[in-house]
């Protein structure tokens, strides 16, 4: 069970500061190495809008990406230093290309369930995670499908800790196999957040890709530009959040807002955009 540090900020606050944004329109979110009591969990509803014109590697037949998603992360204690938890994704797309083809589509992309476990609470939490994405919510043969139609797997180490009264830090590493033609890839994430008050916090985290370079030689006939088989890609985000309510009310939880502001920073062959997202987050 979590002990010292982090009760000294408080488990409701620190999850909150440590729950995610959904990033981009095909990965899933966690929310840190902190593993839910039982019967605790999490849940936020993000509402994001994305925009890339431009390409890193260069594309010349691509003019604009745009897109509306709207997500919801969920997850849930079952005990025993083990939690639930999963992403639901609806996207509203649009691709331009150079040539003035415009192609659209909208509706459900890949769902994920995950599995976490935490190991250790001192001197720092340490957990690992099982991830499974399913491709079964959408048509993988559209003109602009919203996933690229394959099952992938991931496995995931999370280390946090706590830096009272000066927020907390996190760490993940993880390597998703993915069974299609597509290359498997080595992800990470670098995380701080702080909270000023009670109800004020802030956020920022570097998200990456880098693929493994074993994708098939095969064109990409996804016809999405954000499904390339072999790509990488390094997302910054800065969050600021209010909880409202000086803590969780029986039954309902403890409810919050969010506003984060996500910016593509480095990559290679896959768009390059900007994208600015409300999220509600509950405490439960």
């Amino acid at each position: 069970m979590m002990k010292t540090n982090v009760n000294k900020i408080g488990y409701r606050t620190l999850i909150v500061a440590s729950g995610l944004a959904c990033i981009g329109f095909s990965s899933v979110v966690t929310a840190g190495a902190w593993v839910p009591e039982k019967g605790s969990g999490y849940g936020k509803l993000g509402i994001q809008e994305y925009k890339a014109d431009s390409y890193f590697g260069g594309n010349e037949s691509f003019d604009e990406f745009t897109g509306t998603n709207i997500s919801y992360y969920g997850e849930y204690g079952l005990g025993a230093h083990t939690a639930i938890y999963g992403t639901l994704l609806y996207q509203d797309i649009e691709q331009t290309m150079s040539d003035g083809q415009q192609t659209n589509s909208s509706g459900f992309g890949d769902l994920e369930l995950g599995l976490r476990y935490q190991w250790q609470a001192e001197p720092f939490v340490l957990s690992t995670s099982f991830l499974v994405k399913l491709p079964s919510l959408y048509d993988e043969d559209d003109d602009l499908p919203r996933g690229n139609g394959q099952e992938d797997y991931e496995i995931r180490a999370l280390v946090g800790k706590s830096l009272y009264p000066y927020g907390y830090i996190g760490f993940e590493a993880a390597y998703r196999y993915r069974t299609g033609s597509p290359s498997d890839e080595y992800r990470y994430l670098l995380e701080y957040g702080i909270s000023a008050n009670e109800n004020l916090y802030f956020r920022t985290k570097l998200d990456g890709v880098f693929s493994a370079t074993n994708a098939d030689e095969v064109d990409d006939a996804s016809g999405n530009l954000l499904l390339g088989p072999a790509y990488d890609l390094g997302k910054l985000e800065i969050t600021v959040g209010w909880n409202f309510g000086p803590e969780r009310k029986r039954n309902l939880g403890r409810w919050g807002v969010e506003l984060s502001v996500i910016s593509d920073v480095y990559g290679d062959n896959t768009l390059e955009g900007d994208a600015i997202q409300l999220g509600f987050t509950r405490v439960f």
